[in-house]
């Protein structure tokens, strides 16, 4: 028998006799995130992604989490396809990876016998469609309407295109982080809970100047408040970005495609990695990376290098008698 094997056998030689339900687990897991202080978003989504695995585990009448291996992973992924009707491989991994560190707490806790490694649903990977130039250039000038809501979400279309930030960053931000001298923004609240300077381009300096001279405020509120002078609220965020982008006659309304249309022209640009990971606030260059994986305008620079080539001079795209 292999040392491996040994270690495991005495390891979990008493499991049985630990009897924890998932819904014990599940509270022991969350704690532990707290106790680790992390973001309040990431346990919401947790409790989020928990929800069908719970289901699940009633409907497979498996109480305990000695009960739980493997195959029960792969089980949960048939009943997202044939219960919940989930297609998308993307959104199915992301169920996955949201019980898959719960088990794997299990497992230490020695509440789950058999150490195992989640499953993963292959994805169809698209490329994501960005602002067109002609449409960030219709957002970005300035409305008619003078209006406080009118121009706080024109300053907050400017924000999210001029600095990639998260929409959750944005609504974390307060008057004290702008400083337009050094032009530079504070985002103190981030996801990964490690504070950077954004910079302020020539461009957005000015409409941050006139927006914080309608906006007023003291120095500890919100840049981006409502009409009560609180923190703006999710759903006022996207509801009001959707209101604005359609009544300049465009369709998209995404958040996060201000941050990806950003990032990808920054790497059309020949932006260093690490200059734009700095500005975007990612934590390894795993995410970034796929932008330039994706780049085109490489591509294009060398192909009638690459391709073959005619003698004739003769432009075959121009049209013929």
């Amino acid at each position: 028998m292999r040392k491996g094997e040994v270690k495991g056998r005495v390891l979990f030689s008493n499991i049985e006799d630990v009897k924890k339900s998932y819904d014990e687990l599940f509270a022991e897991f969350i704690n532990s995130l707290r106790i680790k202080g992390r973001a309040e978003q990431t346990i919401k989504s947790y409790y989020h992604h928990n929800n069908y695995f719970k289901r699940f585990l009633k409907e497979k009448n498996l109480k305990y989490c000695n009960e739980i291996s493997g195959k029960t992973l792969e089980e949960y992924i048939l009943y997202l396809r044939e219960e919940k009707h989930m297609t998308n491989g993307i959104s199915i991994n992301s169920y996955i990876r949201n019980v898959s560190p719960i088990l794997k707490f299990g497992v230490k806790r020695r509440y789950i016998a058999e150490d195992f490694i989640a499953p993963v649903v292959q994805e169809e990977k698209k490329i994501k469609e960005i602002y067109t130039p002609e449409e960030l250039h219709d957002l970005l000038e300035k409305p008619k309407k003078r209006d406080f809501t009118a121009i706080r979400t024109w300053a907050i279309i400017w924000t999210l295109a001029s600095t990639a930030i998260r929409a959750r960053e944005l609504r974390e931000l307060k008057i004290k982080n702008v400083n337009l001298l050094d032009r530079t923004i504070a985002v103190q609240k981030t996801k990964n809970k490690k504070a950077r300077y954004v910079p302020i381009s020539m461009s957005f300096a000015p409409v941050l100047e006139e927006y914080l001279t309608i906006r007023k405020g003291n120095q500890d509120d919100y840049l981006f408040c409502n009409v009560y002078n609180t923190e703006l609220a999710m759903s006022t965020l996207q509801t009001s970005v959707k209101k604005y982008c359609n009544s300049r006659g465009i369709g998209k309304c995404s958040l996060h495609l201000f941050r990806h249309t950003f990032i990808t022209n920054a790497v059309n640009k020949n932006v260093s990695p690490l200059i734009l990971q700095r500005i975007t606030g990612h934590s390894t260059m795993k995410e970034l990376s796929r932008y330039y994986n994706n780049k085109t305008t490489d591509l294009i620079d060398v192909i009638d290098e690459v391709a073959p080539q005619t003698s004739k001079k003769e432009n075959y795209f121009k049209k013929r008698n």
